[in-house]
């Protein structure tokens, strides 16, 4: 089992300190551009029966709710995309005006007089087994309609999420993150399964069921498809499962162990860790198996990859320098250079999406793990989680670089967190009573 436990190197914890990183007023990918936050406000959603649905037999009848949540889920995600500022339209002197319904133009007028540039607006009934919600949003300025959709769900948090994307998007231009989904590994139900859940935390399944060790998941480059490998009796098989179909396929198997692949952005190969030649070495294939490339040749234990977001390079963990280190390589296994000088322990390497940034896992002069982030050309570093006598690791960025999803022990078990690159927005995602780890943000 000696193989086995080096391959585990990085979670040894050496007693030798970290050096101070520099200055911390460098802000990383989207948190450094500065502007002015769109200010909105939500006027009450509408509870409603259409004529045209009357005889139909909805499951269930709205409750209100219902429609509470949706209300709140969707001013939760307008203000954690750190791009609007929700302003409560429910409260104070509303000059005898009536909120309940679609706002017309004294709503608009009364509202643009309190600052609000864009109002949100929607009405929810059942139809059959959906949820129905049309969604609207206006312009206070102008008076207009800038967003009319009608979406169906199965329940009613999606169609908030979605509707929140929407609007990023519509004043943005920038894909929300509200419809986005997290995998990671949890032991709450007895044995280690892959789990997914939504970005808020809320919505999670099981997506594997095996009396085995699970190792960490992994997104395919698309959403569609998730990676995991399934440790059984010093076998190890790579398996990709279709989230439409729930099929499961192997795509890898060794004698030693393998860890799950990494997909290209681009979707036609993946990277991975493997001892199948004895060592631990990172190689590369295409997603159905063939075409394996092995990147890396050393007596060092190389680990952990992670692509840029050209799909041009990739970063790992080696230990090759005496102590884990990042390093970054060419696709094909040249040009190695080493990327970390700064702390004897910096593993777990994860690209942003904008590729000027790499998030990793260092461990601060007390000896407790933490995150950290380096410019891809090495000239600057950052700590983004700093204080505290406990382990933040594993981080995984949003895929619009706003957000990180990271593990961490800091109430005792390990839970699941998102932060913001500049330390700020810390959120708890998980509080189960079982240990919840290695988190993966879904590339869309």
């Amino acid at each position: 089992m000696m193989w086995f436990l080096k391959i585990f190197f990085v979670i040894v914890v050496l007693s030798l300190q970290m050096p101070p990183l520099y200055a911390a007023d460098i802000f990383l990918g989207t948190s450094k551009k500065r502007f002015d936050k769109i200010p909105i406000g939500i006027v009450s959603f509408q509870v409603t029966t259409p004529a045209h649905t009357a005889s139909s037999s909805p499951k269930q009848p709205v409750e209100l709710n219902d429609v509470l949540t949706i209300e709140s889920v969707l001013n939760a995600d307008l203000i954690r995309s750190q791009l609007f500022r929700v302003i409560p339209l429910d409260q104070g002197d509303k000059n005898g005006l009536d909120l309940s319904k679609e706002p017309g133009k004294a709503v608009m007028d009364w509202a643009k007089n309190k600052g609000v540039l864009a109002i949100a607006w929607a009405k929810l009934y059942p139809i059959a087994d959906k949820w129905v919600m049309e969604s609207y949003a206006y312009e206070a300025n102008e008076w207009k309609s800038i967003i009319r959709v009608r979406m169906t769900s199965d329940t009613v948090r999606p169609l908030a999420h979605r509707f929140s994307d929407k609007l990023i998007y519509h004043f943005t231009g920038e894909k929300g993150l509200a419809e986005t989904k997290i995998a990671y590994a949890s032991d709450r139900g007895g044995t280690r399964e892959v789990y997914l859940m939504d970005y808020d935390g809320e919505n999670k399944i099981r997506l594997t069921s095996a009396p085995y060790m699970i190792l960490p998941p992994r997104w395919s480059f698309d959403a569609t498809q998730v990676g995991y490998t399934f440790y059984n009796h010093g076998v190890s098989d790579v398996y990709l499962v279709n989230l439409a179909t729930s099929q499961r396929r192997k795509v890898f198997s060794s004698s030693r162990l393998s860890f799950p692949p990494v997909w290209s952005p681009t979707g036609d190969r993946v990277a991975f860790a493997s001892t199948k030649d004895g060592n631990s070495e990172v190689y590369t294939m295409h997603p159905d198996g063939t075409h394996l490339k092995r990147l890396t040749s050393h007596h060092a234990a190389d680990l952990s990859p992670t692509w840029s977001s050209t799909g041009n390079e990739i970063a790992f963990t080696s230990d090759r320098g005496g102590t884990p280190q990042i390093y970054v390589m060419d696709a094909d296994g040249g040009n190695t250079r080493r990327l970390t000088h700064s702390g004897d322990y910096n593993t777990s390497a994860s690209w942003s999406p904008q590729g000027d940034w790499i998030a990793y896992t260092c461990r601060n002069g007390g000896g407790f793990l933490k995150l950290c982030a380096i410019s891809v050309d090495g000239r600057q570093q950052v700590e983004i989680t700093t204080q505290g006598a406990w382990d933040d690791e594993s981080p995984s960025w949003a895929p619009n670089g706003r957000e990180i999803v990271f593990t961490s022990n800091r109430f005792g078990k390990s839970q699941i967190y998102v932060i913001r690159p500049d330390g700020t927005g810390l959120t708890r995602l998980t509080s189960d009573e079982g240990k919840n780890t290695s988190p993966v943000w879904a590339p869309r």
